[in-house]
């Protein structure tokens, strides 16, 4: 691709949006090329805010991908602590907050997703939400004076951050409104063993349960009726009720909008222009040939790195799995592939403790793997799923068969 008077824009400069402009510019691309983003800081490890960073142990320059001057050396323009607000496909232009407005020649969406809000939770000064470096300094700050901390959520965010605060000694009241914690995406037994992972280092795990009323004086919530009809004192609230992705930019533009993000096509193209990665990304996976969006930090930096070479020399397909990982007290979860609406979970182990794996599978198909402390699982279980052939499940339970066979032998 020849530079072009108009830049290369990449709207959103997190895990996605940081590798993108990296992966283009590594690929050969010598044009102008600029990063917008909202966040006043480069790039980070978003991982780490709900485990290390905030538990103290890792510091703050250990979460930062590049120092924010690198992109000069690459001569990327960052444009950092400002958000794009609106777009004009026919002009091809983007609009900031101060009103600057940049012409585009080609334009890379990465504006993931902020916090989802809790209905009826009061705007007080000791409830936090958890998703930026910033969210995570206010956080850490605040938890010095706090006793118990109340966790409305027990999601990946919310349940890491409720092993962080046991870590430190603080009491974690955790509400989670399904059942089991992750029982709607992961099945009713892992829940179950996650619900008692938690509850045997000492978090009061209420599931089934909401918030009916909140008790704020002086701006500060210093007790919660849950919807059981129990009052509850807290000293700090965290809500983790999921992510609601940013679509805006790519409404204004007229894309494609389905599945909660953005459709776009095998080589992450939303039009011939205009390409998306990591939590908007709607992609048309063509290992399961169906949309595939994973909210997952991991998925929108390898989208990112692999963007650069198909926006250089052409589109190509995107065929990695997703993959991500969570750690909660001592225990390592792993999962690849993509899980949805899955017919059968079978389990590897021998009971509800670690090590087990858990295979997912649809129409016979293996979708997804969950390991704990089982990385053969994963590592086959990749090739298992990219190979798209039936799998019996008396062969995937048993302890007996070699994941390494049975993944190469021929269908």
């Amino acid at each position: 691709m020849a530079p072009a008077a108009a830049p290369v824009v990449v709207v959103g400069a997190g895990a996605g949006g940081d590798a993108a402009v990296d992966s283009i510019r590594a690929a050969g691309y010598a044009g102008r090329l600029v990063l917008v983003g909202a966040d006043p800081h480069s790039a980070y490890e978003r991982p780490l805010l709900s485990k290390g960073f905030l538990r103290g142990e890792v510091a703050m320059e250990r979460v930062f991908l590049r120092p924010s001057d690198s992109y000069a050396g690459l001569d990327i323009e960052w444009i950092g602590g400002h958000a794009a607000v609106a777009a004009d496909r026919r002009r091809s232009t983007i609009t900031l907050d101060d009103g600057r407005r940049l012409r585009f020649h080609r334009l890379v969406l990465a504006t993931g997703g902020a916090p989802r809000a809790l209905p009826g939770a009061p705007p007080a000064d000791n409830v936090f939400m958890l998703r930026t470096l910033d969210d995570a300094i206010a956080l850490r700050a605040a938890l010095g004076g706090v006793e118990r901390l109340l966790v409305v959520g027990a999601g990946f965010i919310g349940a890491e951050v409720a092993a962080s605060m046991r870590a430190q000694g603080h009491e974690v009241l955790l509400v989670e409104a399904a059942p089991v914690p992750l029982g709607h995406a992961l099945g009713e037994r892992v829940g179950a063993v996650f619900a008692a992972v938690h509850r045997r280092h000492g978090v009061d795990l209420r599931t089934g349960c909401g918030i009916r009323s909140w008790t704020v004086r002086a701006g500060r919530v210093g007790a919660v009726e849950l919807t059981t009809g129990k009052r509850e004192a807290v000293d700090a609230v965290l809500v983790a009720v999921g992510l609601a992705p940013n679509l805006e930019i790519a409404r204004q533009l007229g894309l494609p909008l389905g599945s909660g993000g953005v459709f776009v096509d095998a080589s992450l193209q939303a039009a011939p222009d205009i390409a998306c990665v990591g939590d908007i990304a709607a992609h048309l996976h063509p290992v399961y040939n169906r949309r595939v969006r994973a909210e997952h930090w991991q998925v929108a930096r390898h989208q990112g790195r692999w963007l650069g070479p198909g926006l250089v020399g052409g589109p190509r397909p995107y065929t990695e799995l997703p993959w991500f990982w969570s750690e909660q007290y001592d225990v390592r979860i792993e999962m690849v592939g993509h899980v949805s609406g899955f017919e059968q979970a079978v389990w590897r182990g021998e009971g509800d403790r670690p090590p087990f794996a858990v295979f997912y599978l649809a129409g016979g198909l293996i979708d997804a793997v969950l390991a704990v402390g089982e990385p053969k699982a994963i590592r086959f279980g990749r090739e298992l799923i990219a190979g798209r052939r039936p799998v019996a499940a008396e062969r995937l339970a048993s302890p007996a068969t070699d994941l390494r066979e049975l993944a190469r032998s021929p269908a």
